[in-house]
């Protein structure tokens, strides 16, 4: 019965043949307003695709109907392929009443799922998917194409969690240093130049930044699990938007870095003309660690001449400088080397050691039990959980004893007399 009922939500074959004739449809990986995600599987290959199906029968007259938005989509989807983190576009099938559009599989499904279930992801992995997305939107941008809608939920991963940059709905082409004035996007991740020209009149239009400030919207949202400007009241983060008031104050921010918290704080400029470029973004010190490359000269010289530290160095050089080459003992040595002084440069970063008071009174502070906490909230509420500036999640859980309204009273009517 339930197989007959799901066979039933899908187009009528006879309306779309050339679809049914080469794909399998099985089962349904996700829903929109007017369209159906399917895993479909190539009779001929047997390989797996998802396929895209678009109801046409909803569309209003007085507005661009779904037909005429999706060969556009089509149409920006064609023009920027070839790169290995743009969605592939497989096949089109058009029918009176469907359109069907094949992409590649990607099983890992969106990136916002993906931060859901891990709440918040390494500077590692941070800086992994943040190349991926920048290289991406610079291909993009090289075809003259401006997205308007990057958002974890249009990131798509595929088996190796590599991303894949999908939904080009609200993308435009633009043309001769075209400027664009309509409103489109998801709130979160608008720029404020988007918000300005359709708030403020005869303020100018907005072009490709938008796409590097929901960058750096994204990137924030990755590190500490939520974006910089949510606010349970729209207009009031639309003005955090507009002011570009985000900070690092909360505890999350404590085990990060300063080479993220710099690259944000240059890709969420309010003012477009000096935001950072996707190219500058690209070459900053966040994607380029030193692993390998140090010397002994430029240990040394990082350290006191009279430390312990130095003189062990020295000691070593000492050795190595009288003792055979052996290529395999000087790459282990040099790999000690490197994980000591790495651990040295992030001694500011370390939490502290776990405390039976400290988490009696604040558990949030420590980073262990922030975790815990922050996967419980997501589990629980299902989205975006902030309190204020100095978030705290933990405050979701608390279990404090309420005032007592008597007293209260009574102590009030004391006064009062």
């Amino acid at each position: 019965m339930a197989k007959e009922e799901e066979d039933d939500k899908l187009p009528d074959k006879h309306a779309a043949k050339e679809f049914y004739a080469k794909y399998e449809p099985k089962e349904i990986l996700g829903r929109g307003i007017s369209s159906t995600v399917r895993r479909c599987i190539d009779k001929e290959t047997g390989k797996e695709y998802a396929a895209k199906i678009i109801d046409l029968s909803s569309d209003s007259p007085s507005e661009m109907t779904s037909l005429e938005a999706t060969k556009q989509e089509i149409e920006i989807l064609r023009h920027v392929v070839g790169h290995p983190y743009i969605i592939e576009l497989q096949d089109v099938f058009e029918s009176p009443t469907f359109i069907f559009l094949v992409f590649e599989l990607c099983k890992n499904g969106e990136l916002f799922d993906y931060l859901t279930s891990v709440v918040a992801l390494s500077e590692k992995k941070t800086r992994y998917i943040m190349k991926q997305i920048l290289e991406g939107v610079r291909h993009i941008h090289s075809k003259n194409v401006v997205h308007r809608d990057l958002k974890p939920e249009n990131i798509l991963l595929d088996d190796n969690l590599n991303i894949k940059i999908t939904d080009f709905g609200f993308a435009k082409q633009l043309i001769d240093a075209e400027e664009l004035q309509d409103l489109c996007g998801t709130p979160g991740y608008l720029a404020p130049e988007t918000l300005r020209c359709n708030m403020i009149e005869d303020s100018p239009g907005y072009s490709f930044e938008v796409d590097i400030w929901a960058c750096g919207v994204i990137m924030y949202t990755l590190l500490v699990g939520c974006p910089p400007f949510w606010h349970r009241k729209q207009m009031v983060m639309l003005r955090n938007i507009m002011e570009g008031k985000f900070s690092f104050s909360s505890p999350e921010w404590n085990d990060i870095s300063d080479a993220p918290k710099d690259l944000i704080t240059k890709l969420l400029v309010v003012d477009p003309k000096s935001r950072i470029s996707i190219e500058d973004a690209l070459t900053h010190p966040f994607f380029h660690t030193m692993l390998f490359d140090q010397d002994i000269a430029s240990l040394k010289q990082s350290l006191r001449r009279d430390s312990r530290r130095y003189s062990k160095i020295s000691q070593i050089a000492l050795k190595i400088h009288h003792r055979v080459f052996d290529p395999r003992q000087k790459f282990q040595w040099a790999i000690r080397v490197v994980r000591a002084m790495v651990r040295i440069q992030r001694l500011k970063y370390t939490p502290e050691p776990l405390s039976l008071e400290t988490a009696r009174f604040d558990p949030y502070r420590l980073r262990l039990l922030r975790k815990v906490v922050d996967g419980c909230a997501f589990r629980v509420y299902g989205h975006w959980v902030k309190k204020g500036e100095g978030q705290n999640r933990a405050a979701l859980f608390e279990n404090l004893p309420k005032t007592d309204l008597k007293q209260i009273y009574v102590n009030n009517l004391n006064n009062f007399t």
